[in-house]
């Protein structure tokens, strides 16, 4: 079950990545505490929230290969440094997305209520 979500993981972030970083759309992602409001990503925007989603596919291929395709043991020290680095990196392009994001209100054509 672990290794199928894993596996479903690695294919989302790697095609969601790649579709953020080929095409860079432009995007409005609604806060979660107010819907009125939001951040409006530009291309840059999108291009390291792709890369970020990149690098977590990239930890979860470390991942699927030192645990499945290795006689299954705890990670060495390197590969703990391995992912700890990536995982920082991950963090710091999506704070960084997060950060080139501007924050808008809710487009006008979108519903600020959740539909019931």
């Amino acid at each position: 079950m672990l290794r199928a979500f894993l596996v479903m993981l690695l294919v989302l972030c790697a095609f969601c990545g790649l579709y953020l970083l080929a095409f860079a759309p432009e995007f409005f992602m609604p806060a979660h505490d107010n819907p009125a409001f939001g951040r409006q990503f530009g291309p840059l925007a999108a291009r390291s929230l792709g890369a970020a989603l990149m690098v977590i596919a990239l930890i979860a291929l470390i991942f699927l290969r030192h645990q499945y395709a290795e006689a299954r043991r705890y990670p060495g020290s390197a590969v703990q440094k391995i992912y700890f680095v990536l995982i920082l990196l991950a963090l710091g392009l999506i704070n960084l997305s997060l950060n080139l994001a501007e924050p808008v209100p809710a487009p006008p054509g979108q519903s600020v209520l959740p539909t019931p």
